[in-house]
């Protein structure tokens, strides 16, 4: 596993490991001068080889959940890994996330590529697959995917960085979000989709201004203490504010914004080990969970090819 970084004028930095296209840091000049890194990270490079939970991944072929491990296109079933109990999960067992990339620094930005065999996790056809990293002197990191399948496949990247912008000085419960939605998926006690997109007016998933989320929390009547929900932002096609982060104490702002319709926000209630529930949280932009079972969501389809490309931008500021 190599591990490459890549630095703007203005003191910050990212490191991007090849394994797993991974986000290891994202590091900036904080309120006081000293460098702080807003994600959450592995102690030892070894460590990412064994973790479990997605830290700072790319995620595919498919992001997030797929029911019962299977779904139809054009009258063929696929039949899924199950690596989340009855169901497919982050693109099985061998997605992205497991992936030794090739990588390629070009102009100041990191190309990382990899292929997918048709099959591989049960999805057709196969899928030449590269992710971009890019940090502008504005502190933004942009990553941009890029696929094309020779078979009518689906398709759903996302990043699954863990932020803490407190610099992991205290858990995320303090931290604001705000959430550019007013609507989110219900979803069932294995987070698949019912189907219903409800208002978040009047709810605990009420996010449209600043709101802090350990009060959020205490609102919430599901069986998970915090969240792990997709929320819908917007029709997708054009690069749009998605979500913001911001600790009061530190001084750290994060600002999502992605080409994707939906984002998924987890507390990370089920981290263990060194990072402990709740001191991290993912805003994963993304297309909904179990779409190619719902044709009622906004389409994932990758068309034999066609050239997906997908963005999701994260801009770092001290507020």
């Amino acid at each position: 596993m190599h591990v490459y970084r890549l630095r703007n004028n203005r003191g910050a930095y990212v490191e991007v490991a090849d394994y797993g296209a991974t986000l290891v840091s994202f590091v900036i000049p904080g309120r006081d001068g000293m460098s702080v890194n807003l994600i959450l990270s592995c102690e030892n490079r070894e460590d990412y080889l064994t973790d479990t939970f997605y830290l700072g991944s790319t995620v595919g072929r498919y992001a997030n959940r797929i029911s019962n491990a299977r779904f139809s296109l054009n009258g063929v079933t696929h039949l899924l890994d199950k690596n989340d109990g009855n169901n497919s999960n982050h693109g099985g067992f061998n997605g992205f996330h497991t992936k030794l990339f090739g990588a390629e620094e070009k102009a100041g930005k990191l190309v990382l590529s990899c292929q997918s065999p048709d099959g591989e996790g049960g999805f057709p056809g196969n899928l030449s697959f590269s992710v971009t990293y890019a940090l502008s002197d504005d502190n933004t990191l942009e990553i941009e995917y890029r696929a094309v399948s020779d078979r009518e496949t689906v398709f759903n990247p996302t990043s699954h960085a863990y932020f803490n912008l407190s610099g992991h000085k205290k858990e995320i419960l303090d931290h604001e979000l705000k959430v550019f939605a007013d609507r989110y998926l219900e979803t069932d006690h294995e987070f698949i989709p019912t189907g219903r997109i409800l208002p978040v007016k009047n709810s605990a998933f009420d996010f449209r201004e600043y709101k802090t989320i350990a009060a959020m929390m205490s609102l919430k009547k599901e069986p998970l203490k915090g969240y792990n929900t997709c929320f819908s932002c917007h029709p997708g096609g054009e690069l749009k504010q998605m979500a913001s982060l911001r600790d009061p104490s530190s001084g750290n702002r994060v600002t999502v914004s992605s080409t994707m319709p939906g984002i998924q926000v987890y507390t990370g209630d089920y981290l263990s080990g060194k990072h402990r529930p709740f001191t991290g949280i993912a805003l994963e932009a993304q297309f909904f969970p179990d779409a190619p079972n719902h044709p009622e969501f906004k389409n994932c389809i990758l068309k034999p090819g066609i050239h997906a490309i997908h963005k999701i931008t994260f801009e770092a500021a001290v507020f």
